[in-house]
């Protein structure tokens, strides 16, 4: 009488269209409204009855990937989808439309409402929705009790800094940003343009300045901590990656794609230029006096003396070398490898103590936290985002956690109360 529903997108809903358009529209509506609740009717006598749901052709999980604390837990939603009607969510009356299950038990449980507990310690459960031949699935890690909180960004994460008086930020490389970040809220308190792809980040010794390496926009800029605010960007040339700020917080050491800068604050220029092999991805200061820097794929540190601003010795170390850490004493080095391990090498001597610690993934940022002397690691995107805890001194993995996404940088405050940890999965992780 209507003719067919199809064509009602070809009609003027604004009121142009004739009398029977708009009655075939309002016809269409009723119709589709009476076939919805005679579906849910459908279900509601069938679930009733016992005997169970007709054959669904689409079943979604959402969240799809989530993540619940030390002692909290999560509820996902199902929604079942018959033929070309709208989804019909699996709670309530309609809760066993779909069989939950858990294919990691000893991690997390589901309950038959869809409500995720943890049941063992820390790890990754595939919880699954299914009727029939038909499932979907949630990811959901359950975090190690390090980590009391979690806080979303909207894209991936990558580089972190916390001054001395605390104040965090994150930086956010695909939308050219960084974010401030509240330590004690884990809220974002403000989000400031920067370059193309920025890097790397680090603080001045007073906390005053933010030193923020942009990639793709081949510059470094300087923030005011205090208003937020932009106030220099400083070319470098091709590809700056980490930076470092000298003690006395008159010069910059940027390290770049191939090569190593050290540039005046104060001028802008640049006052020593070093070849390095490959991308300056680590840096570490022993003593106030010699700068030490990794060199990813030509898998080396080189020494360089800020005093002199002369290259000093290079140390072998193999691999793909990543973040560094120089003990408190500035007798010792640690070295997080990409290849899947963390080395210790004897600054005094210059050369490795003891063997490779390996690890079950490879090794990305790293980090000492001074409330414990313990060094932390992330593997990145290796192994499913790994954190690790190692003893230095017996030179031992003590602690291994997986919470997911790509792992990037680890950072602490002074006294290692705090801690954060940036993610390509597209959040920010907080430890306590």
């Amino acid at each position: 009488m209507f003719g067919p529903p199809f064509r009602l997108m070809d009609y003027d809903f604004w009121g142009a269209e004739s009398c029977s358009a708009r009655r075939s529209y309002e016809s269409f509506r009723i119709m589709r409204r009476a076939w919805v609740v005679g579906v849910i009717a459908t279900l509601a006598t069938a679930c009733e009855s016992g005997s169970g749901p007709p054959p669904a052709t689409a079943i979604a999980v959402t969240p799809a990937d989530t993540a619940i604390a030390w002692n909290s837990s999560v509820r996902l939603t199902a929604t079942v989808r018959y033929g070309d009607g709208l989804p019909i969510p699996a709670a309530g009356p309609f809760a066993n439309l779909v069989a939950w299950s858990s294919a990691s038990p000893n991690v997390a449980t589901v309950s038959r409402d869809g409500v995720v507990h943890r049941t063992g310690g820390s790890g990754v459960a595939t919880i699954n929705a299914s009727q029939g031949f038909l499932s979907a699935w949630s990811q959901v890690t359950v975090l190690d009790s390090m980590i009391f909180a979690r806080a979303k960004v909207p894209d991936r994460s990558y580089a972190a800094a916390i001054s001395i008086h605390d104040v965090a930020f994150v930086s956010q490389s695909d939308r050219g940003q960084i974010k401030r970040v509240d330590l004690h809220t884990q809220a974002i308190t403000d989000t400031i343009q920067v370059g193309d792809q920025p890097t790397e980040m680090a603080f001045n010794a007073t906390g005053t300045r933010l030193y923020v390496t942009n990639q793709y926009s081949n510059s470094v800029m300087i923030i005011d901590v205090a208003t937020d605010a932009v106030i220099d960007t400083i070319p470098v040339g091709n590809r700056p990656f980490e930076i470092i700020v000298a003690p006395g917080d008159s010069i910059l050491w940027v390290a770049k794609i191939d090569s190593l800068y050290a540039v005046r604050i104060g001028t802008e220029e640049i006052i020593s230029r070093f070849q390095i092999g490959d991308v300056g991805n680590g840096v570490g200061i022993a003593h106030d006096t010699l700068l030490y820097v990794s060199t990813h794929a030509t898998g080396t540190v080189v020494e360089v003396n800020l005093k002199t601003r002369a290259l000093g010795r290079t140390f072998a170390v193999g691999g793909v070398p990543q973040k560094l850490v120089v003990s408190p004493d500035g007798s010792e080095l640690y070295i997080a490898n990409q290849d899947g391990y963390i080395q210790f090498w004897d600054l005094d001597t210059g050369l490795q103590i003891g063997s490779n610690l390996p690890l079950p993934s490879g090794a990305y940022g790293l980090a000492r936290r001074s409330s414990d002397g313990l060094l932390y690691a992330t593997s990145a995107y290796f192994g499913g985002g790994y954190l690790y805890v190692i003893d230095p001194v017996t030179r031992t993995l003590v602690h291994s956690t997986i919470i997911g996404g790509s792992t990037r940088h680890i950072v602490f405050t002074i006294d290692g109360s705090r801690g954060i940890i940036p993610n390509e999965g597209g959040w920010v992780d907080f430890m306590r």
